[in-house]
């Protein structure tokens, strides 16, 4: 779940918004110990980006859809 707005979405509706905007979604493991739990993060990739802190799909979500006041 993520909270945009005031409103909480959760991750298909992000999802779902995201790649109407053209994003690819990909979830990769990115567990670093073999012997770890399986450790997942998501990303929202436009075309040629590679998967970085600043494109998670959190980060994308924020980035794209929260609307800030006006300032006077």
């Amino acid at each position: 779940m993520i909270k945009i707005n005031c409103h909480w979405y959760s991750n298909e509706e992000i999802k779902e918004a995201l790649e109407k905007k053209g994003y690819t979604i990909v979830t990769l493991e990115v567990s670093t110990d073999p012997r770890d739990y399986p450790l997942y993060e998501t990303y929202a990739l436009k075309t040629e980006e590679e998967p970085g802190t600043l494109n998670l799909l959190k980060s994308v979500a924020l980035r794209e859809f929260q609307k800030k006041p006006l300032l006077i």
